[in-house]
């Protein structure tokens, strides 16, 4: 019992961090190839926590990222939505994953809600611009390093995730 609890306050503290570090001021070159430390959370807890983490609280994400980002409130929530249940579809047959399958699962969860979002905000803008393509390749390279700390949190509940 007392692991489950840890392993909850680690997953609401992943996500608030993520979310601060998704806010944080940066420089404008800086900030084009921000990683989306919010969906890195999003996606590694659909993947090894999918029992925790109900449609609803993957769109509640969602909403919460509309409204940090300033876009059209449910685009993101949309796309957190679509992204976990294509990630869940994957993980049908899933047994013990490794880094490198979490990471290219992660990878297609990267595109498929950075793709997502693009068709969205192509949608509902006249003007639309190709931005978040540093930040979609950031975020494919700098998974393995949030993969780390936040698989440390998931081990500590013996039973099996997924």
């Amino acid at each position: 019992m007392k692991s489950k609890v840890f392993l909850i306050t680690g997953m609401i503290a992943s996500f608030v961090i993520a979310s601060a570090l998704n806010v944080y001021p940066l420089t404008p070159m800086f900030a084009s190839i921000r990683p989306m430390f919010l969906v890195m959370v999003l996606i590694f807890w659909v993947i090894y926590r999918s029992t925790l983490l109900s449609v609803w609280a993957v769109f509640l994400v969602g909403l919460v990222s509309d409204l940090l980002f300033g876009t059209h409130l449910g685009h993101q929530a949309f796309c957190a939505t679509l992204m976990a249940f294509i990630l869940r579809a994957m993980l049908i047959y899933a047994k013990e994953l490794t880094l490198v399958q979490a990471w290219i699962i992660a990878v297609v969860g990267l595109l498929v809600y950075q793709g997502t979002l693009w068709f969205l905000q192509a949608l509902a803008h006249h003007n639309f611009l190709w931005t978040g393509m540093g930040s979609l390749i950031s975020s494919m390279a700098l998974f393995p390093l949030l993969w780390l700390p936040l698989y440390w949190i998931n081990s500590q509940v013996k039973e099996r995730a997924y």
